[in-house]
């Protein structure tokens, strides 16, 4: 049976779930069960355990009881995995580098898309948190979904962030195919924030175009476009807030140069703020 996971990402046969076994990646190792399962794609569950100067002090034994509560962890996924009969596989890997290890299992394993969760726990190198997710989302290869905790998805409103880039090109592509294919949306927002007047005018040529192209594509859809000058990350959170949307949608890369980057500090800011999950394309 569809749900609104199988219609709400393109092809997908391989599922990344990066999780710090905390409470905050609950919703992502939820989503990623709720993924695979709907697409029948492949699960593998990844755990990354912080090298640390201090591991050399506190000794084997602590190092080894870090890693048994984490695959007691990990275990309890893989069996929600097997009840609803998804090829699983845990990997526990130790690095003081995440995000290259993350990118490393992607390439590896030909990773369709990456579940995460969006905060890890306390400490600026643990995994998952602010920068790290943002590096995560910009330098793999492939999609990346961020779940915030405890958030569950409902697959009925989506926003889309467009800074007419190429990479928000991909981000276009992915909502116009995503409205034409999932039954379950009601609403998309299209939005997309402007620094001046003349930036002004563009955006809602911007916003139009991609509207246009998304009721060739459906006709029941309800859709909105915003185009104002102001932060983008501030337009974006209060946009997805009062529309109560489950997906925020945006490219990796956005505008170069001297002229205002979509990604970078306003990822960071809105991968901490976001109301709800945000997809990054590829």
């Amino acid at each position: 049976m569809e749900t609104a996971q199988t219609q709400m990402v393109s092809f997908v046969e391989r599922i990344l779930l990066a999780t710090d076994c905390s409470a905050f990646s609950e919703g992502a190792e939820q989503e990623a069960i709720f993924f695979a399962q709907a697409c029948g794609a492949e699960l593998i569950i990844l755990h990354i355990i912080e090298d640390n100067p201090e591991f050399s002090t506190i000794g084997y034994e602590t190092v080894r009881e870090m890693e048994e509560a984490a695959r007691d962890h990990l275990e309890k996924i893989l069996k929600m995995a097997a009840n609803e009969e998804i090829k699983a596989e845990i990997v526990i890997r130790h690095s003081d580098d995440p995000v290259a290890v993350i990118n490393e299992e992607v390439l590896k394993r030909k990773i369709d898309i990456v579940i995460t969760g969006r905060r890890g726990r306390r400490g600026l190198k643990k995994l998952l948190m602010g920068v790290v997710t943002e590096k995560v989302a910009s330098m793999v290869p492939c999609k990346t979904l961020i779940v915030p905790k405890d958030f569950v998805l409902e697959g009925e409103g989506v926003l889309l962030a467009t800074d007419g880039s190429a990479h928000s090109e991909n981000a276009e592509n992915e909502a116009i195919n995503m409205v034409s294919r999932c039954d379950y949306l009601k609403y998309i927002c299209v939005l997309s924030a402007a620094e001046n007047a003349t930036e002004l005018a563009e955006a809602k040529e911007r916003v139009q175009r991609i509207s246009n192209s998304i009721r060739k594509k459906n006709q029941k859809i309800t859709i909105e476009t915003v185009a104002e000058i102001g932060a983008p990350c501030d337009l974006i959170v209060r946009k997805a807030s009062e529309k109560k949307v489950d997906v925020i949608i945006m490219g990796s890369q956005g505008k170069t140069g001297l002229q205002r980057l979509l990604m970078g500090s306003v990822s960071a800011q809105l991968i901490a703020v976001s109301p709800c999950s945000v997809l990054i394309t590829k």
